[in-house]
């Protein structure tokens, strides 16, 4: 089978045939899972502090139409994949079949368990089947296989049994009528995973339900974060990757909505992505994540979205400063004479074409007040962030237009380690675009 026939047959599929209107039963799974979703993501820095809450009316909306408006999302043929991650290592092939496909109208016997390496949920990009601008997640068990949206992974689209009936081939059974197909439908997919097991290429080999086929073929990426409620990526091929929940651009205090691949950044071999929310994301070598629990990592790049200046009138309480202009200009000039800090003279530098300012950071010897344990602290922006004890930091003030303005920080807990990090760091934060 080629490339370009399987292209064809999944472009017809995906206009032919869809279903126009949600059934009962789905709109109720959807109202009920979002009861279960996390409305409030954890933090990056300071874990008592609360982080922008997901958008919880959106969601129902959104979801609960999905299978609705499915038809005319399709007249829209879904944007083709980013080019994320590695590519599958050119030693590996797919394996020939080892048992008949759909298309040619021979029954597929369910066969064996699901490989040990395929059962965990991965990430994709935007399909038909989810809300608009949302990214996709699938995820395999034993024996069982369902898609989700990326902030609903309590919501399973597609549910199926599945199960291995050949070398490099799984078989998918549709469990109910839904989302497009019929109770009993059967497809056969080919895959292959990459040489480090993080990227995996799903090839459909005839499928009775066009929109499973539509949904479940591409490139996927291993969602390897350790932290519970978190669903990074972990530990990351060098290559390029688009993030799942950061909103660069959302306002303080607006409700969140999905939107896959607020942020686009590529890194070398040896890196992890750490944490990915609403208003935080986070990278850190990969050698050292997760990191000890409850700690902040060594090393680590860090984002923030619409930072302000955070209050120094009374050490450690967590209110935004008044007077300060949330700008590049305003927080750079605040932060010249926020006690406790000793920056670098600022420099201008441009990222993803948006002028911004950087500067280094420490805490001057002098300064005492604790706010975490015996270690002295400043915490100078909202969003947690903050100096602890002999850390050095890289603050990079990026503004963005109309208002909007990121930080991104290169932090060291060992300040001999920090030289070198940043410019190890830099060519990653110079490699970031906002969507």
């Amino acid at each position: 089978m080629t490339t370009g026939r399987d292209f064809d047959r999944i472009a017809r599929a995906w206009l032919e045939l869809m279903p126009d209107e949600a059934p009962d039963r789905t709109i109720d799974a959807v109202l009920r899972a979002v009861d279960m979703t996390p409305q409030v993501r954890s933090p990056w820095r300071w874990p008592t502090w609360r982080s922008t809450p997901m958008n919880r009316i959106p969601l129902v909306l959104g979801a609960a139409a999905v299978v609705a408006i499915a038809g005319a999302l399709l007249m829209s043929r879904t944007a083709p994949g980013p080019s994320v991650g590695s590519s599958p290592s050119p030693g590996s092939t797919i394996a020939p079949s080892g048992a008949a496909s759909p298309s040619t109208g021979a029954p597929i016997a369910a066969g064996g368990p699901i490989p040990t390496e395929l059962q965990a949920r991965w990430m994709g990009d935007h399909r038909g089947l989810v809300a608009p601008g949302a990214g996709t997640t699938i995820v395999f068990d034993v024996s069982t296989f369902a898609l989700s949206q990326s902030n609903a992974e309590g919501t399973r689209l597609l549910s199926s049994g599945a199960s291995t009936v050949g070398d490099g081939l799984f078989r998918l059974e549709s469990t109910a009528t839904t989302n497009g197909c019929t109770k009993g439908d059967v497809g056969l997919y080919r895959w292959i995973l990459s040489a480090s097991a993080r990227t995996l290429t799903i090839i459909e080999d005839g499928d009775a339900c066009p929109t499973r086929a539509g949904a479940v073929a591409g490139v996927w990426w291993l969602m390897g974060c350790t932290v519970d409620g978190d669903f990074c990526l972990g530990a990351l091929d060098a290559g390029t990757y688009k993030s799942q929940y950061i909103a660069p651009r959302l306002d303080p205090g607006a409700e969140w909505t999905p939107d896959f691949g607020g942020l686009t950044y590529t890194v070398p071999e040896g890196w992890a992505n750490s944490s990915d929310w609403p208003n935080t994301f986070g990278l850190m070598p990969s050698a050292e994540f997760p990191g000890p629990a409850g700690s902040d990592p060594p090393r680590s790049i860090g984002i923030v979205t619409q930072p302000a200046a955070m209050s120094q009138t009374t050490p450690c309480v967590l209110e935004p400063a008044t007077g300060v202009a949330r700008t590049v200009d305003g927080l750079v000039a605040w932060i010249g004479h926020a006690p406790g800090l000793v920056p670098t003279a600022p420099a201008a530098i441009t990222i993803d074409g948006h002028p911004a300012r950087w500067l280094d950071l420490r805490i001057d010897p002098a300064f005492t007040a604790k706010c975490q344990g015996t270690t002295p602290s400043v915490g100078y922006l909202t969003n947690e962030v903050s100096l602890l004890g002999a850390e050095r930091q890289r603050l990079i003030l990026v503004d963005l237009g109309d208002g909007d303005v990121v930080g991104i920080i290169i932090r060291a807990s060992d300040p001999a380690a920090f030289d070198a990090f940043a410019a190890e760091a830099m060519p990653i934060v110079e490699s970031f675009r906002f969507k």
